[in-house]
């Protein structure tokens, strides 16, 4: 199962995208199968965040990514991919 890193910038705030984030935690679990691992705010950029999750394939993420695109953004999530790092990590 592969472990990704994330880094990504946010719209509306930490405590905003947190909450949305952890009230999506079920639905990322149960449907995709993606469990978190670590989430959490950057100390010297408050608009950035940090997530590091565990996924069954690449392809789930994407099928989530895709799916849950505009949940992602109503929590803030910048939906240009520019915004983001992912590093890809074996278990």
């Amino acid at each position: 199962m592969p472990t990704l890193i994330l880094k990504q910038k946010i719209t509306k705030g930490f405590d905003h995208w947190l909450a949305a984030y952890d009230g999506a935690e079920d639905l990322r679990s149960s449907k995709y199968g993606i469990k978190t691992i670590y989430r959490g705010q950057d100390i010297e950029d408050k608009d950035t965040i940090h997530v590091v999750m565990y996924t069954p394939n690449m392809d789930v993420i994407r099928e989530h990514m895709e799916n849950e695109a505009d949940l992602i953004a109503s929590a803030g999530g910048d939906t240009d991919p520019a915004s983001m790092s992912m590093s890809i990590a074996s278990d």
